[in-house]
């Protein structure tokens, strides 16, 4: 999808712009999820709003924001329409790739950054990594293969959970180079031979674009391949994984909000209780009560954590040295957003089942949605097992055994 902003002025947290941003992405949001509807008119508010530009310097038009508030904003924009927030995921992880890469010695500047500036123009980066087969998930061995073409290359492959791309300008693609390197790809999405389809048949988040991306002899120059890894070579330390992770229990910490809003909204409107309840007010059941007070206080611990975990992600940022951040804060990062995931996904899918608990049987009317909450945690969640991550944190405590460094921690 292409746009034809030129340069988007940056709505910031606090203003009343902003807030009436969220506002206009939130009327409809459980409609269009019910109509199985894709956000297009959703995605080009933000992209108007200069939503994409968020984390870029203040000082080249962007909105200035440290990883801590732009994950505060992803809770705003997920409680507002958590398919919205997670199309932008991978746009958001190649705008903090560029951010690392201007703290090398010889990078050429922003002003001479032709992606940056794609960024401040309002244009918008999807995904397309992973492939289905018998590979490893984690392991950067792809089926995508870029060949050499005379001076050029072309590009050729299948890739699913496209997650954001049927939204975007540009998809980046990793590709194997010659069975001892990968390459990351930026492709505009209108290319010759690049093919985007709908077909993601999730039960949550099912309009996020996260279906197959066809590359069909793609021809490819050097100024669309951002960067290459020596499969061989020990990869340097990076937080941009534990960012790519985090962003969904950010999306968990929005839709938690919206349960506790539709929790107090279905006790506020039933219209009567059961004879052998503690109270005919609704409102004043204890029971009830403290259901709700239970949701509050998951949503509040869920964003608390991930913000606190956001943190942890800032301080390996302010680390970068030559593009690389010091290894003991980003191993601190992959730790702290491995810890979120483990407690969020606990509480949060107990929570969106609680919310039942507070209504009737008019509670599971297909017209009140009340089971998207549900479907989208749950969804989202199983981006990556929960298992192998309280795993690997256990494992890392008794014995140091690191991490595994790969885009799932």
């Amino acid at each position: 999808m292409t746009s034809t902003v030129e340069q988007a002025r940056v709505v910031v947290p606090g203003t009343p712009e902003y807030r009436q941003l969220l506002a206009s992405i939130a009327e409809g949001a459980s409609a269009r999820d019910l109509a199985d509807e894709n956000p297009f008119e959703q995605i080009e508010l933000l992209r108007s709003a200069g939503f994409g530009a968020l984390r870029l310097p203040a000082s080249i038009g962007g909105g200035g924001l440290s990883i801590r508030e732009l994950f505060s904003v992803i809770i705003d924009l997920a409680e507002a329409d958590p398919i919205v927030a997670h199309i932008l995921r991978t746009h958001y992880w190649f705008v903090e790739e560029k951010l690392r890469a201007a703290t090398a010695d010889d990078y050429v500047g922003f002003d001479n950054d032709p992606w940056i500036q794609h960024v401040l123009g309002g244009k918008l980066f999807g995904n397309a990594t992973s492939e289905r087969g018998t590979e490893a998930v984690g392991n950067f061995k792809y089926g995508t293969r870029l060949t050499k073409a005379g001076d050029d290359y072309i590009l050729d492959g299948v890739k699913f959970y496209s997650t954001g791309t049927l939204f975007s300008d540009y998809v980046s693609t990793w590709a194997d180079g010659d069975g001892t390197t990968v390459a990351l790809v930026i492709v505009p999405t209108d290319r010759e031979g690049v093919t985007i389809i709908d077909d993601w048949d999730g039960i949550g988040q099912r309009r996020t674009g996260s279906g197959t991306t066809r590359f069909e002899n793609v021809p490819i120059t050097d100024a669309d391949i951002a960067s290459h890894i020596t499969l061989e070579q020990a990869p340097d330390p990076t937080y941009q994984f534990a960012l790519l992770q985090l962003y969904l229990h950010a999306l968990i910490s929005g839709v938690l909000r919206n349960v506790v809003s539709d929790a107090t909204e279905l006790i506020r409107t039933r219209t009567r209780g059961f004879s052998h309840g503690p109270a005919e007010e609704l409102s004043r059941d204890p029971l009830l009560q403290n259901v709700l007070g239970k949701l509050a206080s998951t949503a509040f611990a869920s964003e608390s954590v991930v913000l606190a975990a956001a943190d942890a992600l800032d301080a390996a940022y302010g680390s970068l040295n030559n593009a690389v951040p010091d290894a003991d804060l980003s191993a601190l990062a992959s730790l702290r957003a491995s810890e979120a995931k483990v407690h969020i996904d606990e509480i949060a899918t107990h929570a969106a089942t609680a919310l039942f608990e507070v209504g009737g049987a008019s509670a599971a009317s297909r017209a009140r949605n009340l089971d998207r909450h549900w479907r989208n945690i749950r969804t989202i969640s199983v981006h990556n097992p929960v298992l192998y991550k309280a795993q690997a944190i256990g494992n890392n405590i008794l014995n140091g055994e690191p991490l595994p460094l790969n885009g799932y921690f």
